[in-house]
């Protein structure tokens, strides 16, 4: 994991808002529900706990407001 603040990408709900780290540009990306069918269908877990979508490489998250 990225940052000790942020959580493991298994608790990752895509129906809820959040902020996402990708490992693969180094960047924090905003995350909506609008995107949650696709991640559903087309996001992979990945060995070492991250999970790979589209172009990213998902390695934890947190919520948009930091609670």
């Amino acid at each position: 994991m990225t940052h000790s603040s942020l959580r493991p990408m298994d608790a990752f709900d895509p129906t809820e808002p959040a902020i996402l780290y990708d490992r693969v540009s180094g960047e924090i990306i905003t995350w909506t529900a609008e995107q949650a069918d696709d991640y559903r269908l087309a996001s992979r877990p990945r060995r070492d706990g991250t999970v790979a979508w589209k172009a990213y490489v998902f390695d934890g998250w947190g919520n948009v407001l930091g609670g």
